[in-house]
């Protein structure tokens, strides 16, 4: 079945009747409650999504309560809508739907009853009526009901009689604004009101109290549906205030909220369920149904018409129909009685009935006092009580028997005497009937609100199911199953609770939420689930499924709430812990590259200074051997050797530029660069140095940005690195090279600390070799780190790649597995364009603070203020400083010459900025403002500069600089 919310009330019934319906046929029913589709408020269609989860694949026959669901589209949109659920087949409570069967009520002849009582019982002329939603298909035959009355009775129709609420919904409120505009209209208030449905007849009554009137002695007031006014809201409850707003009620409640004391019209929403779970297994066997079916209503007088007013006034018992006839025997009459109880007569001695009639019989006749009449009386009241019997039901049957009586007596006074007593009698049972309802559900709510807390201060989905299975006994819900939204469409089970038991084999797969459970959800005996979403404001969170315990009602729906701020918390504090998780990895990724950094600084400063010393040597070795071949005929046997110190001296100046690019103290002179051209130039050269066992392979489009760096040793780091490629692929491979456009943020990660974002070219060398180990990977770009026998490699290559892209201002990282080959990229700053000339790009600029000029500061906290006084102290700007806006008016005022700046917070005690800003506005002075500020605010700042609290010194200053610059 699909309905709406709230599970009170109607809803209760529905489930409840199509509910013994399916368990009377041997069927399971699970109920699916959302709320009206293309409801105008988000949260309310976000519920809707559990009208996705029906299934042909797990549901067999569908029970649609069309005017609950679809009371905001029409027929005509409910129709388009259950089309999603076809070939399924359907049965539709209160209105048609298609060609499929539908169970309907009486509402025009359920109203039209109610008016005729008004008029016929209560000689009521002047009749108002208070309409229900135009879309609302039982409200529009309601008030066709109401016409029919009139006319039949002679009445003309006064059309500023009848309103209509400007609500979509049946909201008190909106009964009571409508009401309100209608008294205020009319020049005479009517002689009794008629409501389209007892929420309606709530905002009635609301009006007319507010506007001086009482029900029923001044205004009589009939209303529909027979249910309570209650609603429940985060477990509160929801009343009609004076004004016709809402407010919030959470401990004190009507003790007569079971029993309302509206004369009304009873909505068989029950028996239309029962009907509706037999019109669905017939359509499942395909057997024939009837094309719609109409169920009676019954009309229940109260008080609010006027009818059997109550000795205490705080209670209006329940009269049905008096249909005892005249010539009615005591047999009848006891039959009666019997039958209204119900089942529970059973539990009263045998011939109860009779002997209430012996005994009324006597004391009417005179023969005895009654006393023995009223004690009997009350004996089988309290009996049937504490059978589960509400007084309410004694009602119909005992007026019969007071009729039954007067009609054979000769004198009524004597009756009519003890039928007062009667009247007491029953009114105190039903005084004391609403106290136990009262405790008994202040018990339950308190238990609620218990269970909520726990509930919502789960921290983890072991928490939440901890707590489920100690809470949901209490609470008397047999079975809980809690399916969380991996993606739309796709859930996964977090608790699994049945038969009073926590199951910890639930599976942890990802499953179709259409299925419901990853796991047979079956039992022995025909079972009730409701299944309803869990959602936020924000997001979908996914779905519960409640198995019914002794009685539907609000508990269902103040779990379902519960569950969904028990997720939304557990959501958020998964994301707290993952995102501390991230942090915690990206703060041990930047250790261990600022420990790299300082070994590959501490490394570069000692190999820096080796270096030169060197060149030193290197200078007067080559300088003599250069000088001795000059010296030395070609056939002297000396040359040789010299030519061999020469060319060692060539080949250590050499290892000394690696080390010096290293260290990046050499010379490099960049330039914009078309990267493409001179990777293309270089082509031929790469591949003689791979050789023809590996094949070579660029990618290099044109859409490439320039980059700014040195031709030669943008060369340079392709060699070592298709060199290093080479040496990895002995048995041949492909060497592949490419460039891209990319961009680096304030996250992205590398092998070199502090590059700063932007946009870059990044340069891709991948090959096909060995790969590389992780531990291998850590040292791969240290000097003189090698994984090549002695003698085949110096261990500079990679750190002189290292230290020209470091030099460069660019970022260097490698992806490597063994076996799975491995890639360098390079990245590469793109320069600036300024009027057309591309300029080097650089770290954020380093501004000079320095500032002249008088500031006002203005700030309560003490450290604070001393802390900024001492950064523009520091800066050479004069400082006036103040603890509150009062103080800084005054200070303001003595110098009011030399303030070239204020800068305030927003909210301070005595006085705050905006306002210190206003007065010294209107007292001429306009010096410039710089508001601080350590949350967001509502104040009107009239577009002045606003830090946000903590700010650094560098960030501040900048600040002042830049306001005083414009100022100026």
């Amino acid at each position: 079945m699909i309905t709406t919310g709230p599970l009170i009330e109607l809803a209760g019934e529905q489930w409840r009747g199509v509910g013994d319906g399916a368990r009377h046929l041997g069927c399971d029913l699970v109920c699916f409650v959302g709320s009206e589709i293309d409801h105008p408020e988000l949260p309310k269609r976000r519920a809707n999504t559990v009208y996705d989860l029906v299934s042909p694949g797990r549901i067999d026959a569908l029970v649609v309560w069309t005017t609950r669901v679809g009371q905001l589209i029409g027929a005509e949109g409910m129709q388009e809508y259950v089309k999603r659920y076809a070939p399924m087949p359907m049965v539709s409570v209160e209105t048609t739907l298609a060609q499929w069967p539908a169970i309907l009520m009486n509402n025009r002849d359920g109203m039209e009853r109610a008016v005729d009582h008004l008029i016929e019982v209560h000689g009521k002329k002047r009749i108002a009526f208070v309409r229900g939603p135009q879309t609302h298909a039982g409200a529009q035959e309601r008030y066709q009901g109401y016409v029919n009355s009139l006319r039949k009775h002679g009445i003309a129709l006064d059309p500023d009689l009848v309103t209509m609420p400007d609500s979509f919904i049946w909201e008190p409120s909106g009964a009571a604004d409508a009401v309100r505009k209608m008294l205020a209209r009319v020049g005479s208030p009517p002689d009794a009101i008629a409501a389209a449905n007892d929420d309606f007849a709530m905002g009635v009554v609301s009006a007319l109290e507010e506007q001086g009137f009482r029900t029923p002695e001044d205004i009589a007031v009939v209303g529909y549906d027979n249910h309570t006014n209650v609603r429940t809201h985060d477990l509160g409850y929801i009343t009609t205030t004076g004004d016709g707003q809402r407010a919030r009620v959470h401990r004190k409640v009507n003790i007569n909220a079971a029993t309302p004391g509206f004369t009304t019209v009873r909505a068989p929403f029950y028996e239309m369920g029962f009907r509706a779970a037999e019109l669905a297994l017939a359509l499942v066997r395909g057997e024939p149904t009837p094309s719609a079916q109409t169920m009676p209503t019954e009309l229940i007088v109260r008080r609010s018409c006027g009818c059997l007013p109550s000795g205490r006034g705080l209670h209006a018992p329940a009269l049905g129909p008096l249909n005892i006839s005249e010539s009615a025997t005591a047999h009848t009459v006891a039959d009666h009685l019997r039958s209204s109880l119900g089942p529970l007569s059973a539990e009263l001695p045998d011939g109860w009935a009779e002997q209430l009639i012996v005994e009324l019989m006597a004391a009417g006749r005179g023969e005895v006092d009654g006393a023995e009449f009223l004690y009997l009386l009350a004996e089988y009241i309290r009996a049937s009580a504490r059978a589960g019997c509400e007084p309410e039901r004694w009602w119909p049957p005992l007026f019969d028997l007071y009729r039954f009586v007067t009609a054979r007596i000769s004198d009524a006074t004597l009756i009519n005497g003890l039928w007062l007593r009667v009247q007491l009698l029953v009114d105190d049972a039903f005084a004391t009937d609403a106290r136990f309802k009262y405790l008994s559900h202040e018990r339950r709510d308190q238990t609620a609100r218990e269970a909520g807390q726990r509930l919502i201060a789960s921290r983890d989905v072991e928490e939440l199911s901890s707590a489920l299975a100690e809470e949901l006994p209490r609470l008397g819900i047999p079975g809980c199953h809690v399916m969380a939204y991996d993606k739309p469409g796709i859930a996964r089970a977090l608790v699994r609770y049945e038969n009073g038991e926590l199951r910890t084999d639930r599976p942890d797969t990802p499953f179709p939420a259409t299925n419901l459970t990853p796991y047979p959800f079956r039992r022995e005996k025909p079972f009730s689930a409701l299944v309803a979403p869990l959602y936020t404001n924000e997001d979908h969170l996914g779905y519960v499924i409640f198995e019914q315990g002794p009685e539907p009602n609000w508990i269902y729906e103040a779990v379902q709430q519960q569950l969904s701020s028990a997720l939304r918390g557990i959501r958020l504090m998964q994301e707290l812990k993952d995102a501390r998780a991230r942090l915690e990895e990206r703060v041990g990724e930047t250790e261990a590259q600022l420990r790299h950094a300082q070994k590959m600084e501490a490394i570069g400063r000692l190999t820096g200074g080796i270096a030169h010393d060197f060149n030193n040597i290197l200078t007067v070795v080559n300088g003599n051997s250069e000088m001795l071949l000059r010296r030395t005929l070609p056939d002297d046997p000396r040359r040789t050797a010299i030519e061999d110190i020469r060319h060692a001296g060539e080949r250590a100046a050499n290892l000394t530029r690696q080390l010096l690019a290293f260290t990046r103290q050499q010379v490099l002179h960049p330039e914009s660069l078309d990267l493409k051209r001179n990777l293309t130039k270089v082509h031929s050269m790469l591949r003689t140095l791979v050789g023809d066992h590996i094949e070579l392979e660029m990618d290099l489009p044109g859409d490439v940005a320039r980059v700014w760096a040195d031709a030669g040793q943008v060369e340079q780091i392709l060699f070592n690195l298709a060199v290093n490629s080479r040496d990895a692929m002995p048995d041949g491979g492909t060497l592949r090279i490419s460039i891209e456009n990319a961009t680096l943020g304030h996250g992205d990660t590398g092998r070199i600390v502090g590059v700063r974002p932007g946009e870059y070219v990044v340069m891709r060398v991948q090959d096909t070799g060995s790969g590389m180990t992780p531990d291998v990977q850590a040292q791969v770009f240290e000097p003189y780190f090698t994984t090549k026998p002695v003698g085949k490699g110096t261990g500079l290559g990679l750190s002189t790649v290292f230290g020209i892209v470091q030099q460069s201002g660019g970022q260097i990282e490698v992806i490597s597995a063994p076996g799975e080959g491995t890639t360098v990229e390079v990245y590469l700053p793109v320069p600036y364009e300024h009027d057309g000339t591309p300029e080097a790009p650089c770290a954020r600029r380093i501004t000079s603070h320095q500032g002249a000029g008088t500031v006002l500061l203005v700030e309560d906290d003490a450290q604070v203020r001393i802390m900024t006084r001492r950064s523009l102290e520091t800066a050479g700007y004069a400082v006036i400083e103040a603890s509150d806006g009062q103080e800084a008016l005054q200070l303001a005022t003595a110098h009011r010459s030399t303030i070239d700046l204020v800068l305030t917070d927003v909210v301070m005690p005595k006085m705050g900025g905006p306002e210190l800003v206003r007065l010294l506005r209107s007292t001429g002075a306009a010096p410039a403002v710089i508001y601080m500020s350590g949350y967001t605010t509502d104040e009107v700042l009239d577009g002045e500069v606003l830090i946000t609290k903590p700010y650094v010194e560098s960030e501040l200053l900048e600040r002042v600089r830049e306001v005083l610059d414009q100022e100026a």
